[in-house]
């Protein structure tokens, strides 16, 4: 391939599409090395320096468009010294050539062979001849993109130029309005910001950015990647705090546009405070403390009705004195003019400033945690020790109190705190617990409060506590645990204490409650397990808890009262330890025997002890290896007689949370035949729902043999057989094993599915068949299910329109209420795509004002897709807005969540064009008034917003 003739590139400068067509060859033929590239340039020669201006302009695109085509890593170094030679001088052409060399410029910077001498002098003769905002917006980005790259690779070549370039850039930036534009400068200024000397132009540099300040432009909605102003205001604060020399002008500024009436000014200028507090050194921010500390005590002090602006204020203060802290003669400065302010206001918690005082102090704390809190702590020592400090006052200072002690911790700084004035503090606050030693202690709201707030001293002080104090805590809280009607939580402090002084709290607090335990009441004795199990995981005292709670659980001699007590604490246990310690646990005592024991051999065992014996044995099960489970059921299971409660529960126990893994195939005929007998027969309702969890559960995680589906399917043409005579129970049991089948995703599924669906129009048990659907549609979580087959959901949805499809066409309101209940679990994506064909169904369910559970499910699967402005609901408006104005109505059948969902439905309606809603909105207007009337405040409450909604359908916009 030989160089392009004058011919071939007089006919490629005729458009811009020969252009960049023959720029992309010539760049190919470059790459491959046909020519050289000052071979083009030779041939070029005519158009790149024509008389005639709008050729010099296509020649240099050309030119151009080739080396932004071309590898950076193609042309060598004398060939680019030739080119940005080149580029250099055309810098002084028309400004109509200007962008074809803002181009070239911006290919040649990036070829890595180019000579870093070569930088300079581009810029210098960049801005010797030209400036960059007298250039297009799209040439200005090209510009400030280029401006970023040389920064971020060229450091000491740029360094090099000293203020020539920083002047160049300042005068560059000068004057740019472009938010996209702005949205760069700002991205990448920071970093050169802090990396480059500013010179003698550190405060033009600062007045480039101030101007900006605050940032006040409403991005475009068409624009789908509008910058937020939010975005662009975060990225000019960094600028304005990106260099130490910008600390004065930036504390003036930001106090300056304080003082504005705007919101968001006010909310940038604090950030702006913010920032500096954070970027600064305290060195430099020093001499502007007092400036800044009058402009934030103007915001928090007495405080600002805003709590946006409160809480903005005091997280700068907070910046300010944490970078402080580190520093302390800087640091006591500041706590010292904030101290000074709002210690005297710390004395009297009536006064309207005791508030905004506090807020500061603890601010105060999180900065310079021994300085500030030794003083905060003392202005309340002076107030608690006070002849006039009430209840009131002190539970008021108790909370602020645990807070700075709470702060102080944090800080790492609580055992610095001066131990007069706190052990001066817990002696008070030791002397308002101990208040429940007196006879004549009224448990009154008023003294209960007193002692939740001494003790929020005491959880935070604990490591700070003296043995006397110590002594004295433990028989407040041995007189809180036996108090006969007082629950107040306190395990937050014995478990610190616990850690902190174990033989003390054993001696103290444990042995007194163990010792003493049967003489109290069954009140008191839920509180101390209460309080004594979170201190399990103790070590020093957990053989002594546990030993308290299987002693009760399992002594012959325990009320029922009591034993019940014990199995719910030792449930407690079994969650609140992990793993090992039960293993080990079962290991050491044989807990599940003892448990299995207990269950059959002790008379009058409540339902609730058969239930907390259930959900330990479960817990248990869990937890061992595989091959324990299976020795256990081994062991266990053909001796249990589930005619008899006990038993069930222990099959409860060990089969409900089984591992899907262990089979129960030599048992499994069995257990299907007892317990759908039993769920047949028993008048028991806790009974036989879980026998229809362990028959949901069992099917659920059986091996899909023909052996055990033969089972399976023995035991549902048992429930047909029932069924036919009547038999509602049978219906419900069918609609178990058929969920336990859906869920595992057996074939046999459409089965169940099929026979219920057959149920609808039955006269006597189509209400129970409906119901069916809804419980192999809900969620259970309580319900064990391990085996889940993907996409389940979406099946039983195609299995329940195959089967009802056609009966659905010529509805009855059952089939409607299974269909709907149905729907409730089948994921939106499948409905939408289904849409067509369920809409009209969806539309008579809402006709239908029987039954307020299907009603609720229907309206909020409407809701889903109005709320999202679906196509097909708005082509129906005119038979889902009569449906909801009906059911917004207060009648018998429809209950306050009909109501609510249904004017719910009606105000996310509006959310459509008003074109659409216009000829609806008298009539739905004029029907609302009705539920304005409604007995039921939360409906009135939705009625009004749905009613005003509509009456601003097509309102003009507040503009």
């Amino acid at each position: 391939m030989t160089t392009p003739t004058r011919a071939t590139l007089e006919k490629a400068l005729k458009s811009d599409q020969k252009l960049v067509k023959a720029a992309t060859q010539i760049a190919k033929d470059l790459t491959a090395k046909a020519y050289d590239i000052s071979a083009l340039a030779e041939e070029l020669g005519f158009a790149l320096s024509s008389p005639d201006m709008e050729e010099r302009v296509a020649g240099t695109n050309l030119l151009s468009a080739v080396l932004i085509a071309l590898p950076q890593d193609l042309l060598q170094e004398r060939q680019l010294e030739f080119l940005s030679t080149f580029y250099m001088d055309r810098l002084r052409d028309h400004h109509n050539v200007m962008p074809a060399i803002i181009d070239g410029i911006d290919a040649l910077v990036h070829m890595k062979a180019l000579p870093r001498a070569q930088i300079p002098q581009i810029l210098q003769s960049f801005f010797e001849h030209t400036t960059c905002q007298s250039q297009t917006r799209s040439d200005r980005t090209k510009l400030f993109h280029i401006f970023q790259y040389l920064t971020e690779n060229f450091q000491d070549e740029l360094q090099a130029m000293a203020g020539d370039f920083v002047y160049g850039l300042i005068n560059s930036i000068d004057g740019e309005r472009d938010p996209r534009n702005l949205d760069i400068i700002f991205s990448f200024m920071p970093e050169f910001l802090s990396t480059y000397p500013l010179l003698h132009l550190a405060e033009e540099m600062f007045e480039i950015f101030a101007c900006y300040f605050p940032i006040d432009f409403n991005p475009s909605k068409q624009d789908p990647a509008a910058i937020t102003r939010d975005e662009l205001s975060i990225k000019l604060t960094n600028c304005l705090v990106a260099n130490n020399e910008f600390a004065e002008g930036t504390v003036v500024l930001a106090i300056e546009k304080l003082e504005s009436e705007l919101l968001v000014a006010k909310l940038d200028s604090i950030e702006l405070l913010h920032q500096a507090a954070v970027k600064f050194p305290p060195s430099v921010l020093e001499p502007h403390f007092d400036q800044i500390w009058q402009a934030l005590k103007t915001e928090t002090f007495p405080g600002n009705d805003n709590e946006e602006i409160l809480k903005a204020s005091l997280k700068a203060l907070s910046a300010l004195l944490e970078r402080a802290a580190h520093i302390p003669d800087i640091s006591h400065s500041y706590q010292s003019s904030i101290l000074g302010v709002i210690l005297p206001h710390l004395s009297d918690v009536n006064q309207r400033l005791f508030h905004p005082a506090t807020g500061i102090a603890l601010v105060c704390v999180s900065g310079d945690a021994p300085y500030a809190a030794d003083k905060i702590l003392n202005s309340f020592l002076l107030k608690l020790q006070a002849a006039d400090a009430s209840s009131e006052h002190r539970i008021k200072i108790y909370y602020i109190v645990s807070q700075v002690y709470k702060l102080s911790a944090l800080r790492g700084s609580l055992q610095k705190l001066d131990t007069t004035i706190r052990e001066s503090v817990q002696d008070d606050v030791i002397g308002s617990l101990r208040l429940i030693e007196q006879e004549e202690f009224d448990a009154k709201k008023e003294d209960l409060e007193l002692q939740k707030a001494a003790l929020s001293v005491l959880n935070e002080s604990a490591p700070l506590l003296s043995e006397k104090q110590r002594a004295l805590i433990y028989k407040a809280l041995v007189q809180l645990v036996s108090h006969p009607s007082i629950d107040i939580d306190f395990t937050t402090l014995t478990v610190s204490l616990g850690a902190l002084q174990p033989v003390e709290v054993q001696s103290n607090f444990i042995d007194v409650c163990v010792r003493n335990f049967e003489i109290f009441s069954t009140f008191v004795k839920r509180k101390i397990y209460t309080n004594l199990l979170p201190l399990m995981p103790q070590i020093a005292f957990t053989q002594r808890i546990l030993d308290l709670v299987m002693t009760q659980t399992f002594n012959d001699t325990t009320a029922e009262p009591v034993r019940l007590l014990a199995l719910e604490a030792l449930n407690k246990l079994l969650l609140l330890e992990d793993q090992r310690f039960i293993v080990d646990l079962q290991q050491e005592s044989n807990l599940l025997h003892k448990l299995i024991e207990l269950g059959q051999k002790t008379e009058g065992l409540s339902m609730q002890s058969l239930e907390q014996i259930a959900g330990a044995l479960s817990r248990i099960t869990q937890q061992l290896p595989l091959s324990e489970q299976s020795a256990i059921v081994s062991e266990y299971l053909p001796g249990l007689n589930l005619s008899q409660s006990a038993d069930l529960y222990i099959t409860k126990g060990l089969l409900g949370y089984l591992h899907k893994d262990i089979t129960l195939d030599d048992h499994f005929e069995r257990l299907l035949t007892d317990l759908t007998q039993l769920s047949l027969n028993s008048d028991n309702e806790q009974l036989r729902v879980i026998a229809h969890h362990l028959l949901c559960s069992m099917v659920n995680k059986m091996e899909s043999n023909p052996a055990n589906l033969s089972k399976v399917k023995k035991i549902t043409e048992q429930l047909k057989v029932a069924i036919k005579k009547g038999d509602v129970r049978a219906v419900e049991i069918l609609a178990w094993v058929g969920k336990g089948l859906v869920v595992a995703g057996f074939d046999e599924a459409a089965d169940v599915v099929g026979d219920l669906s057959d149920l609808l129009k039955h006269p006597s048990l189509s209400t129970a068949a409906a119901l069916g659907f809804d419980i192999i549609a809900a969620e259970y979580p309580e319900l064990d299910l391990p085996v889940v087959k993907f996409l389940y959901k979406q099946k039983l949805f195609h299995t329940i329109m195959g089967k009802m499809g056609s009966k659905l066409a010529n509805y009855c309101v059952h089939h409607l209420k299974a269909f709907v209940y149905v729907l409730k679990a089948t994921p939106q994506a499948v409905i939408k795509l289904n849409i067509e064909q369920l809409g009209p169904l969806l539309f008579k369910s809402l006709e239908e004002h029987n039954e307020a559970q299907s009603l609720c499910i229907a309206l909020g699967i409407c809701e889903k897709f109005v709320a999202q402005q679906d196509t097909y609901f708005q082509g129906h408006l005119a038979h889902l807005i009569p449906s909801c104005l009906e059911l917004s109505k207060y009648k018998a059948q429809h209950t306050m969540q009909v109501r609510i969902a249904a004017l719910q439905l009606l105000y996310d309606v509006t959310k459509y064009p008003t074109f659409v809603l216009l000829p609806h909105k008298v009539d739905v207007t004029l029907a609302l008034a009705a539920a304005l009337d409604d007995p039921k405040r939360l409906v009135r409450n939705t009625a009004v917003k749905a009613r005003n909604a509509w009456y601003l359908v097509g309102a003009p916009s507040p503009n």
